[in-house]
Order: C-alpha cells, then sequence, then structure tokens
C-alpha cells in the first residue's frame, strides 16, 4: 500500500519522539491542520516498534490522548463537536470510505470492524479485529481515538453552552506559547482574518523581517498559519447558512475548488461532505449510509 495514508496523531502517537517542546507541538499542531495525514508506511512501522517493546493498550491510549490534546485538524474539530453517539459512527464511517487509508475502520453498534483496504472481509470485536497484518499499537491507537471522541460526545450532551470552540490561540495557550512569535501571529489571523504579512507585522509593531525571522526560529512561517487559521474559521462556519462560495470568498480562499482542495488534503473531504456530517445533530437520526 505505498500510497495509503494514516491519521497524523496515532504516527506521532506511536512515534513517541523524544524532544518535543511546546513550541515545536505548536507548529506540528498547524502543520496537520492542513495536512491531517502522513505515510502509511510511517505508521505501521511505528506500530510494530511499539508492539516489540510490549507496550499496552494503556500506554497507547494515553499517548494518543495527549496528542489529541492539542489537535485541531478539521476532522477532529467535527467528530469532537456532536452530541450523540450515533453521529460520531456516522461521520467516522464516511470519513474512512474518502480517504485513501491503510488500514479502514468501520464502527457499529455491534462493535468495531477493521480491515486493510485491500481486504474484502470483515471480521468484527471490541479490540478492533483486522485481517492481515495490523500490529496490535495501531489497533489500540485507533480504538483510542474512537474511545476519546465517544467520551467527548456524552460530555457535549451534558453542557448547555455546546462543545469546546477550539482554535489555534486555544491550543497555544494550552501549549503556553501564545506569548510566541507563532502565537501573536495566530492571533492576529484568528481576529482579524487574511491579512497581508506585512499587516500582520504592523499590528505587532515589528517589520515584515523581523517578524519572518522569529518565525523562521520556531520551523514555521507566516503563510502556514494564514492557511491553518482560515481552515479553522472556515470549519467553524461550516454550519452556519451561508453558502460555500461566501464561506470561501470571506476566509481568503481564491474560490470554492481552492477551499474545496484545502479541506480535502486536511481531512480527506470536501466542505460539502462536512457540512452535511455537521448537520446531523440538528435532524432526526439518518439511516448508517456509505452514500451521506
Amino acid at each position: 500500500m505505498p500510497n495509503s495514508l494514516a491519521y497524523h496523531v496515532v504516527v506521532n502517537a506511536l512515534e513517541g519522539k523524544a524532544g518535543w517542546t511546546p513550541i515545536s507541538r505548536f507548529v506540528s499542531a498547524v502543520s496537520h491542520v492542513i495536512s491531517g495525514h502522513l505515510p502509511y508506511q510511517r505508521y505501521h512501522a511505528a506500530g510494530r516498534a511499539r508492539a516489540a517493546e510490549g507496550a499496552g493498550a494503556s500506554v497507547v491510549e494515553r499517548m494518543v490522548n495527549d496528542f489529541l490534546a492539542t489537535d485541531i485538524n478539521p476532522l477532529y474539530l467535527l467528530l469532537s463537536s456532536f452530541q450523540r453517539e450515533s453521529d460520531v459512527l456516522i461521520a467516522f464511517n464516511v470519513y474512512n470510505q474518502s480517504v485513501k487509508l491503510g488500514v479502514q475502520t468501520s464502527l457499529g453498534a455491534s462493535g468495531y470492524a477493521r480491515r486493510p483496504n485491500s481486504a474484502s472481509r470483515n471480521g468484527v470485536d471490541g479490540t478492533l479485529a483486522a485481517d492481515g497484518d495490523d500490529p496490535d499499537s495501531c489497533r489500540q491507537g485507533t480504538l483510542a481515538i474512537v474511545d476519546t471522541m465517544m467520551a467527548t460526545t456524552r460530555r457535549n450532551a451534558q453542557l448547555l453552552s455546546g462543545a469546546e470552540r477550539r482554535s489555534l490561540t486555544s491550543i497555544a495557550k494550552i501549549l503556553g506559547v501564545e506569548s510566541s512569535a507563532a502565537g501573536e501571529v495566530a492571533l492576529v489571523f484568528e481576529s482579524e482574518g487574511h491579512l497581508p504579512i506585512a499587516s500582520v507585522a504592523r499590528k505587532l509593531g515589528c517589520h515584515q523581517r523581523t517578524l519572518e525571522r522569529r518565525l523562521q526560529e520556531s520551523n514555521i512561517t507566516a503563510e502556514a498559519l494564514r492557511q491553518a487559521s482560515r481552515l479553522v474559521r472556515a470549519l467553524h462556519r461550516l454550519s452556519s447558512i451561508d453558502s460555500l462560495t461566501v464561506i470561501a470568498f470571506d476566509e481568503g480562499f481564491s474560490d470554492l475548488p481552492h477551499m474545496t482542495r484545502a479541506f480535502q488534503t486536511a481531512s480527506g473531504m470536501p466542505p460539502s461532505l462536512i457540512r452535511k456530517l455537521m448537520r446531523l445533530s440538528q435532524n432526526p437520526l439518518p439511516a448508517l449510509s456509505p452514500s451521506l
């Protein structure tokens, strides 16, 4: 499966690299807003390494949840916005069918079915049974995401104010980097929209070259922050009555096809499909359907 993908959170968690800092975590979060997937080969190799180490499900779950705490990819924001577990099931299944994943997972009331994307049959049980070579740690990582989404959904149902509204700025605060150059630029883009870099620098009281140099020291660019910010801003507007064309124009995309390509790269789904999934919670429960 040379061109297959895996969701970035599980890859990062399973690799378990040392040396993460608050700013590198923020930079990673920004990067994965723009592109939420990494090569399946990395995911599979990391899963095999973790399995060889004897890492148990609790260890994998803890590592996955650590990265989920700072995830603002459009897919995560979608799945964590629901108030009904059935909506998570539908959205997760649609996502899996929309992305070229190395191993696909389908969810149902009776359990979790998991298979390589070249297989034709499913095995179902509560531990993500699979055909073929599917390391335990990989299955445990996916199951951890599912369990966290379900818990988040139950919590959302109890909150009068609705689901937590994540943004680049909220993640910067969690990581304690809101006063960094990257955190300050993210705040400007989120509050002001798609400004030219020179205008952002003026708002921050510095020259453009100075700002670019400070961002470079953290291995990030103003353009990456702008791209991530407009994706998150647009995502939060998909549940509104505004047309997709209006949202694309308002948020700085050149046109609707540009926004569609950006969402496809970020989450594996076009904004039109994400909008349909968002509206699940506003309507009576439809039948589970891959054609949603």
